[in-house]
């Protein structure tokens, strides 16, 4: 099944350019299903000089450019991301007609009303904040180091945010598992009352995932039947009661299936995925400091082959079969020709 028009252009077309910066990859959160390692810090300086002769280098050509911030906790490093923000505001001068939009991930710690405000000045409209239930649940999940509470501090921060002007979005997610899920409507009612009449902010309602932290095993996740019954109730149980969910399209590709999205960490490895940072095949390349990016093609590729095979469920979550289970086989023919493609998307020409 070959994909449509649209969808391959958005895969792999050298005018659409998404970015997702690791500013930093360190987090003042312990949060007990968290994979990541938080080895590495502050994003090196050579690494931001790079991003910024990336985006000198490929504004002339773009349509449009994504840039994600992404940690670690993002806004541990701000002074980076606005940084490199004020950059980009600066090569539009010249280029007016390239589209940007921005987003952050981030546990909302740190993001306080005249945060919201200054980011979304430069251009971030997107925000995504994630709940682990009310706050007896939460706080045994999403912690501090030490095991100290979260959700108060994350709370407050986003009614400052609420009571600004600014034109922002905010995704809240909320995670449900076997723990809290008969409670999840104690979430609702105080997030109705806060939030419910503010357009401006959406709820996301999912399962917890085990997504190769050290905790997977004794997570308490929601599976099969009970997974779909419970989320689609409380889902449900939300829009009656009035609170606008955000709307994710089924079938939608994931970023690291596309040839023109790329990770890139503080160090300035390039990976195409934001889960499994440190496996062998999540490392497809380099960013160097005039801007040039070095990809290993025979890396890329596989993160490709839903393109190549119009599957679906490759197309959602390319990683399967590669960080869990090994690398299955390039499909020979259309794949040598659709990598060079995504190769000059991201960088102009330099290979491996």
């Amino acid at each position: 099944m070959s994909l449509p028009a649209l969808e391959l252009r958005e895969c792999l077309s050298s005018d659409l350019l998404h970015l997702i910066l690791l500013p930093t990859e360190a987090c003042n959160f312990r949060c007990v299903y968290c994979y990541e390692s938080f080895r590495l810090k502050r994003m090196d300086p050579t690494v931001v000089e790079g991003v910024k002769q990336l985006l000198a280098r490929r504004m002339p050509t773009l349509e449009r450019l994504t840039l994600s911030w992404f940690g670690g906790e993002p806004l541990l490093a701000q002074d980076i991301m606005e940084d490199v923000l004020r950059y980009v505001q600066r090569l539009r001068g010249s280029h007016p007609a390239v589209v940007l939009r921005s987003d952050v991930t981030t546990n909302a710690s740190l993001l306080t009303g005249e945060v919201i405000v200054s980011l979304t000045n430069l251009g971030v409209s997107d925000y995504q904040v994630t709940f682990d239930g009310p706050r007896r649940w939460h706080d045994r999940k999403r912690v501090r180091p030490g095991g100290l509470p979260t959700y108060d501090r994350i709370w407050a921060n986003l009614l400052a945010c609420r009571d600004t002007l600014s034109a922002f979005r905010v995704m809240v997610r909320l995670h449900v598992d076997e723990e809290n899920a008969a409670a999840v409507g104690e979430f609702l009612d105080d997030y109705r009352v806060a939030f419910g009449n503010d357009s401006r902010f959406a709820l996301f309602i999912r399962g917890l995932s085990k997504l190769g932290g050290p905790n997977d095993a004794t997570l308490p996740i929601l599976a099969g039947e009970r997974r779909a019954r419970t989320i689609e109730h409380w889902r449900r149980m939300a829009a009656e009661s009035g609170i606008q969910l955000a709307q994710v399209p089924a079938g939608a590709i994931c970023y690291a299936a596309k040839g023109n999205s790329f990770v890139v960490r503080a160090d300035g490895r390039i990976n195409k995925c934001t889960v499994a940072l440190e496996h062998p095949e999540n490392q497809v390349g380099n960013l160097h400091p005039d801007g040039s990016i070095r990809l290993v093609a025979d890396k890329v590729r596989p993160w490709m082959r839903g393109i190549d095979r119009g599957d679906r469920a490759l197309l959602g979550c390319p990683m399967h079969g590669l960080a869990d289970h090994g690398l299955e086989p390039a499909p020979p023919g259309r794949s040598e020709s659709r990598i060079t493609e995504l190769t000059a998307a991201a960088t102009g020409g330099g290979r491996a």
